[in-house]
């Protein structure tokens, strides 16, 4: 009996409905708290289904989508910037995106969706300070400077945002688990 091969479209799209909950996660974590999450993800969603002929079959599709949906994600800061709303230079946004790409989506954790979900519930101001303290790696005097703020009132807002993380991921997470 011959054997069929699998239909490339509908193997596209099979790829695409898998790895949406990856997609929705990178582009959460890029665009906290932001309204056009959906609209990012409708816009790569689209981009991908338009250059589907660009895929190979085989290769890391995931990979591939990050990448439609990072220039999609790049767009939308470039606005917010250009309105002045988001305060964030691009320099340091593109270094968090490629620090995502590579780090946090290399494989899907259960603490790191726990981690995520807790830092979308900061206040905007309060998940800044972290991303740049751990993500951009600035120390505490580049953070004063940067934020007019002296060394010692972050000292005191970084504990309490940690705190605060540890408190919300202890409780999302499963009984007899502890995030320390």
């Amino acid at each position: 009996m011959p054997t069929t091969k699998p239909d490339p479209e509908q193997t596209f799209v099979q790829l695409v409905v898998n790895h949406q909950p990856a997609l929705r996660a990178f582009v959460l974590s890029l665009l906290p708290g932001s309204q056009d999450v959906d609209d990012v993800i409708q816009d790569t969603n689209a981009e991908i289904w338009t250059k589907r002929g660009d895929f190979r079959i085989g290769t890391n599709f995931k990979s591939w989508m990050f990448s439609v949906a990072k220039f999609k994600v790049m767009s939308v800061w470039r606005d917010h910037q250009r309105c002045k709303v988001w305060a964030v230079p691009e320099e340091i946004l593109a270094v968090l995106v490629e620090r995502i790409e590579v780090g946090a989506f290399a494989e899907t954790e259960p603490r790191h969706d726990v981690l995520r979900f807790c830092l979308d519930r900061l206040r905007a101001e309060d998940r800044l300070l972290i991303l740049n303290r751990y993500i951009d790696e600035q120390n505490l005097d580049q953070l004063a400077l940067q934020s007019g703020r002296n060394k010692d009132s972050l000292k005191v807002s970084l504990h309490r945002i940690r705190t605060a993380l540890k408190a919300c991921m202890n409780r999302k997470i499963q009984p007899g688990e502890s995030y320390a």
